[in-house]
């Protein structure tokens, strides 16, 4: 029973060197096989000489663009603010274009 628990702590051991040397854009295949022929050894080698984890990619935040105004026009007539493509005031009702 031992040797079979022993045989699953080590294919994990190597499925975790693995995954951890490809985080860290290292070969995992090749450290893969360094651990499962040198065992504990080839373990405490790839502790001691792994990079570091590179940084996360920053986060993108949404771009906010400020809302263009509508055109706007002032009435000739009343003088009151109006769309700029409006054909009559609403206001006074006068034909501004």
């Amino acid at each position: 029973m031992a040797p079979i628990i022993w045989l699953i702590i080590g294919i994990l051991l190597c499925v975790w060197v693995y995954r951890d040397a490809e985080s860290r854009k290292m070969n995992g295949a090749l450290w893969l096989i360094i651990v499962l022929i040198s065992g504990i050894i080839g373990l405490i080698i790839y502790l001691i000489v792994r990079k570091e984890k590179p940084p996360p990619p920053p986060t993108s935040r949404p771009e906010y663009t400020m809302a263009q105004p509508s055109a706007i026009k002032f009435c000739p007539y009343c003088g009151k603010e109006i769309e700029a493509n409006a054909v009559f005031c609403p206001y006074c009702g006068k034909k501004v274009s």
